[in-house]
């Protein structure tokens, strides 16, 4: 297409200002309405993205809101030997996040979580009518010339209820924000928008997306198994959180919805509890604003009052028993003691004044009242030692105690799963996991062979560190090359 083209009759070409997976956009005039619009148009050479192209011009006319952009217009022009689809819609005067990331380098929080909240309101209105963006990165957000922001480009979006356009094995999407279940070829749904979102968040506030590596397979691999580098202090607790809760593995533990993960940006700023998030290791819980007035405090009054209730109880039994402890009834009482002191500590902790907000990466994912009761690190009391006290370790126990320190990780690429697995395990490695990789390679390996290794041979790594073993498979052998 080359400038002064007409589409249809009306859409007069001016200038391409923007390209993205399937198409070309162009500022143009339509001279029937006398306005600017802007029109994408499918590029040549994309075979079997036609119906793909026309999907996401029904997607985007059935989105209505303020954060969207709208459509006026979808149709099919000849240009000489073939046919060019192209969709009319609403000219956006503004920046993409990206670019301006890339002229500012990072946001303040109040700014990100402003942008994060509107493109997740969006998000959600579209989640509800069973789209998913599948692409969603800060160069398909927009900020427009009144500072809002508007969700663009769903070229490759996924409705749910429909069958897909694209090969059950194919990728779709920037790796830097992809899902984990993405990477999986697991079912997707709203909650891998939202990671991809709070990818997005991140490099807001830290300048760099969460796994910053320029090996599309280590940025993989980080996405699958590692949680991403702290923020700069200079971010809030409250921010922090509600990123981190979007970035968690399991899609299932993130924020249920885009208006959830809305409604916790802006608390977030405002300073204001944002909602509690499941229980899950390894990621930090939401602060708790000890001087938050409602719910909260009526809270922990009743579980004070519980817990006074329950050890003046368990205290009356204790003081009159005749008991000495030596027989069963003795040990029925010890646990209830045990039980009750328990408890006790933890509504102490929760009634404390000055609750030390949570920033660990090592969260209990048991119980509610441990998160809110700010337990030590390991997800219990002080007092909850339970198994682990009263006895040291005997010899035999020491003798099979696993290596510690560090190492160079040797090579075991081209082994199979199984043999690279004894091998390291052998020399003292005692966290290796097998994972199925998407490798085109010729001569085709034999099943189960290693392909990559993360981290790559040569590295420096503790004997405790996870070793994935990324492997092809050969769909026909039907075994499996994991354990």
């Amino acid at each position: 297409m080359e400038p002064g083209t007409l589409l249809a009759g009306r859409y007069r070409l001016d200038r391409p200002i923007d390209s993205g997976a399937m198409g070309a956009v162009w500022r143009a005039r339509d001279e029937r309405l006398d306005r600017d619009v802007a029109v994408k148009i499918l590029l040549p050479g994309l075979d079997g993205a036609g119906e793909r192209f026309e999907r996401e011009a029904k997607t985007l006319a059935s989105l209505k809101g303020p954060n969207y952009v709208e459509v006026y217009d979808y149709g099919e022009e000849l240009d000489g030997d073939r046919t060019v689809q192209f969709l009319a819609m609403e000219l956006v005067e503004g920046v993409s996040l990206a670019r301006l990331l890339a002229r500012e380098e990072r946001l303040d929080p109040d700014r990100t979580m402003r942008i994060i909240a509107e493109a997740a309101d969006a998000l959600g209105a579209a989640h509800r009518r069973k789209v998913v963006h599948r692409d969603v990165k800060p160069a398909n957000l927009l900020i427009d010339a009144d500072d809002r922001v508007r969700v663009v480009d769903f070229g490759i979006s996924l409705l749910v209820d429909r069958s897909r356009l694209t090969d059950s094995k194919e990728v779709l999407g920037t790796v830097p924000y992809v899902s984990p279940e993405r990477l999986r070829n697991q079912d997707v749904t709203g909650s891998s928008d939202l990671y991809s979102l709070g990818a997005v968040a991140y490099e807001c506030l830290a300048g760099t997306p969460p796994f910053p590596a320029r090996d599309p397979m280590a940025v993989i691999h980080s996405h699958l198994y590692e949680e991403p580098p702290a923020l700069p202090d200079s971010v809030p607790a409250p921010v922090a959180s509600v990123v981190a809760r979007s970035l968690r593995k399991a899609p299932d533990e993130r924020w249920e919805s885009g208006e959830q993960l809305a409604e916790a940006c802006r608390a977030a700023v405002t300073g204001e509890i944002p909602i509690p998030p499941p229980e899950a290791p390894g990621v930090p819980a939401a602060p708790v604003d000890p001087e938050e007035p409602g719910k909260g405090r009526r809270r922990r009054m009743a579980l004070v009052a519980a817990a006074v209730v329950l050890a003046a109880a368990v205290f009356g039994i204790v003081a009159w028993s005749p008991w000495t402890g030596d027989g069963p009834q003795g040990g029925e009482d010890e646990s209830t003691v045990e039980a009750a002191a328990h408890t006790s500590e933890a509504v102490e902790t929760t009634a404390s004044p000055d609750p030390t907000p949570s920033g660990s990466a090592s969260e209990s994912p048991d119980a509610e009242e441990s998160e809110a009761a700010g337990g030590t690190e390991d997800g219990g009391s002080e007092g909850d030692s339970g198994e682990t006290s009263g006895g040291g370790a005997t010899e035999e126990e020491d003798a099979d105690e696993p290596k510690s320190g560090t190492t160079e990780l040797p090579d075991v690429t081209g082994r199979t799963t199984f043999d690279a697995r004894d091998y390291l395990e052998g020399l003292g490695f005692g966290n290796v996991v097998a994972d199925v990789g998407y490798y085109a390679i010729t001569p085709e390996p034999a099943h189960c062979t290693v392909v990559q290794q993360f981290p790559s041979a040569g590295s420096t790594v503790d004997y405790a560190d996870q070793v994935t073993l990324s492997y092809h498979s050969r769909n026909a052998e039907g075994t499996s090359c994991e354990w």
